[in-house]
């Protein structure tokens, strides 16, 4: 009886051992990948300034990623010079430059090739 109650046990709790959780650079079911595209151009679907950049990137598909950005990320222009992240919208071509990897990955600087 005693064994049975265990295997019990073991069968309702395995499904919630093998749930994964994390907070990497995807939260709502785009592809999650190791790392930023850093020096590959990419086209932002939506941008939350401060908070995260949601991008899909060119040549590889049109899987859209969602990176967070770091607490003191830079926005800037190709030229290197601050831009107002205001000018960021959909459709505007950036290249992430990012530190850490998996769920430690975090965006921190974004570098705009065109503004729309």
């Amino acid at each position: 009886m005693k064994l049975k109650i265990i295997a019990l046990a073991c069968v309702a709790i395995a499904p919630l051992a093998s749930a994964q959780t994390g907070s990497g650079p995807t939260s709502t079911g785009e592809r999650d990948i190791a790392a930023a595209p850093s020096g590959e151009v990419s086209y932002v679907n939506e941008f939350t300034p401060g908070k995260s950049i949601k991008v899909t990137r060119s040549g590889v598909g049109t899987q859209p990623v969602v990176y967070r950005l770091a607490p003191n990320v830079r926005y800037v222009s190709q030229a290197g010079s601050p831009i107002d992240p205001t000018d960021i919208q959909p459709g505007t071509r950036v290249r992430l430059d990012s530190t850490g990897t998996g769920p430690g990955l975090t965006v921190d600087r974004v570098v705009v090739i065109q503004a729309k």
